[in-house]
C-alpha cells in the first residue's frame, strides 16, 4: 500500500483568509449588507489590522436564525393565543471574529462580496488561537429548533423564584412563633440547603446559557437561495480577539490598482518599510495571485 501524498483535496487550504473590506452588518435584517466596503476603507482597515496585531472581535454579534413550522403566541390585548406559522426566530450569539478557509483558486469568487484585501493566515496558528470551523445549517431544519428549543428552557428556569419561596417561609415560621410563644420553629439549616441549591440552579442556568450564547457563536444558519453566497465561505471563528504575530501571517493580498488609487506600490514602498515586515511575508497583487 503506497503512502497518501501529501497534497489538499483542492476544497482545503492551509492559508486562512480574513477580507478586511466584507459588507458592513444590518441590525435591522440581522444580515450583512449586499456590497462590500469601499477599496478605500478596505485598504485602511488592512493597513490597521497589520500594525496593531490584532484582529479584533466584530461590532455585531451572529444572528442565528430559526423558522419553525408553528408557534403560540398570546396576544396582549385580547389575552387569546395565537399559532403563527413559520414563525421566525432570531438568537443573538457572543461576539466573534471571522476567517474563511478557501483556496487561492477560489478566492475571486469571493472578492464581489468581501472585497480584493487580505490578510492570509496560517492554519496551524490559528487553531492554536482557538478557532474553528463554523457549523452550517439551513434555518428551517430540526438541529437548529433544537438550540432554540434549549435557549428557551432556559428562559423559563428563574431561580429567584426558589429564592422568593424561601423568604415568604421564613417570614411565615417567624409569624406563627411571634403568634404562639410555646412554639419554636429551627429551619434555619433546611433554609440555608435550599438557599444553597438555589445559588448553585442559578450559576449552573448562568453558565448554560453562557455557553450556549458561545456555541452559537460557530453555528450559521443560511437560506436555500445562498448557498453560492453564505455556505461556501467555509468560515472559522473565534470568540476571542486574535492577537497575532509576523510568523502567523502566510501572506498580504491587496489590488495593484482601483481607480486612481495604486495600493500595491503605495503598501510595498511606503506602508511595508515602517511595519518592518519580515521579507519572508509574501506581499502579492491580487492580479497576480487571482486574476492571472
Amino acid at each position: 500500500m503506497t503512502d497518501r501524498p501529501d497534497v489538499s483535496p483542492g476544497t482545503v487550504s492551509k492559508i486562512l483568509w480574513h477580507f478586511t473590506g466584507g459588507p458592513t452588518w444590518n441590525p435591522k435584517t440581522g444580515r450583512q449588507n449586499a456590497s462590500p466596503k469601499t477599496s478605500a476603507a478596505a485598504y485602511n482597515n488592512l493597513k490597521s489590522i497589520v500594525r496593531s496585531g490584532v484582529l479584533h472581535l466584530g461590532d455585531y454579534r451572529e444572528v442565528v436564525r430559526v423558522v419553525l413550522p408553528e408557534r403560540r403566541q398570546v396576544d396582549a390585548t385580547t389575552r387569546k393565543v395565537k399559532i403563527l406559522k413559520n414563525a421566525q426566530i432570531d438568537i443573538e450569539s457572543s461576539p466573534i471574529c471571522c476567517l474563511s478557509d478557501i483556496p487561492a483558486a477560489h478566492l475571486r469568487y469571493h472578492a464581489y462580496r468581501y472585497g480584493k484585501f487580505a490578510l492570509g493566515f496560517h492554519r496551524d496558528a490559528v487553531i492554536h488561537a482557538g478557532f474553528n470551523p463554523v457549523f452550517y445549517t439551513l434555518e428551517d431544519t430540526p438541529i437548529v429548533r433544537s438550540i432554540y428549543s434549549g435557549f428557551s428552557a432556559l428562559q423559563f428556569a428563574d431561580p429567584g423564584v426558589i429564592q422568593n419561596a424561601v423568604g415568604v417561609i421564613e417570614s411565615q415560621v417567624s409569624d406563627l412563633e411571634a403568634e404562639n410563644d410555646d412554639l419554636d420553629f429551627d429551619v434555619s439549616q433546611e433554609i440555608w440547603e435550599i438557599e444553597s441549591e438555589a445559588d448553585s440552579l442559578e450559576t449552573a442556568v448562568l453558565s448554560a446559557k453562557r455557553s450556549l450564547e458561545d456555541f452559537v457563536a460557530f453555528v450559521k444558519t443560511f437560506r436555500r437561495t445562498e448557498f453560492g453566497t453564505i455556505y461556501c465561505e467555509r468560515e472559522w471563528r473565534s470568540t476571542k480577539e486574535y492577537r497575532f504575530n509576523t510568523d502567523d501571517v502566510a501572506m498580504i493580498v491587496l489590488p495593484r490598482a482601483a481607480g486612481e488609487n495604486r495600493y500595491f506600490k503605495n503598501f510595498v514602498e511606503r506602508v511595508a518599510p515602517g511595519l518592518r515586515l519580515p521579507r519572508m511575508i509574501p506581499v502579492v497583487p491580487w492580479d497576480d495571485l487571482v486574476e492571472h
